[in-house]
């Protein structure tokens, strides 16, 4: 990706994860990215070599707000109960609250895109910089766990509720206020104590 002027990067990006999370990845051309946008199509290409790089620094800049959003006063020296509740808690209002954030992370980490990236963040031991708080939970509540689940279970029993219960509350199904909220991340907690 080369230097982009701030003010049009971040209306290239805003525009580009809007349309993502609306349409999805195939369902939007670079031509009706830049209309939306109101930049030419050759701006676009000017910045990003295809969409394919578009996608990625959407999510490059999506998931490093998430991060400091979740990590924000996070206390790593919690149990690991305290963490895991925290970290749900403060993930969950996060996209409650950015709706075209959760659409676009659960469309990319579904895709070809991010399975890599969920893959390394999340399921490959090597320490990445910076630490992800979610894998370092997890690897710990698993050295503790005399039954040694998977991994990729955590995951699914950690982010599955969340998902679905966003969907659930984007959709108009539930009403999602502190009290349900606290009871997910308390309830996925107790998933991952067996």
């Amino acid at each position: 990706m080369k230097q982009v002027p701030p003010q049009k990067a971040e209306i290239i990006l805003q525009t580009a994860l809007e349309q993502f999370a609306e349409n999805g990845f195939h369902s939007s051309p670079i031509s009706q990215l830049a209309s939306r946008a109101g930049v030419g199509v050759g701006s676009i290409y000017r910045y990003f070599k295809d969409k394919d790089e578009l996608i990625h620094a959407v999510f490059k800049q999506v998931d490093e707000e998430l991060q400091q959003t979740i990590t924000h006063n996070f206390d790593s020296t919690l149990s690991d109960q305290q963490q895991h509740i925290q970290l749900v808690v403060n993930l969950i209002h996060y996209l409650k609250e950015r709706p075209h954030e959760f659409k676009f992370l659960e469309q990319y980490y579904s895709s070809p895109y991010g399975s890599e990236e969920k893959h390394a963040k999340f399921l490959h031991a090597e320490v990445k910089e910076p630490p992800n708080p979610f894998a370092n939970l997890f690897a710990s509540i698993s050295q503790k766990n005399q039954q040694k689940l998977p991994l990729p279970l955590y995951l699914a029993m950690t982010f599955g509720p969340v998902i679905f219960l966003l969907r659930d509350a984007l959709s108009g199904y539930v009403e999602l206020d502190d009290a349900l909220i606290e009871q997910t991340a308390a309830a996925s907690w107790r998933a991952l104590e067996t």
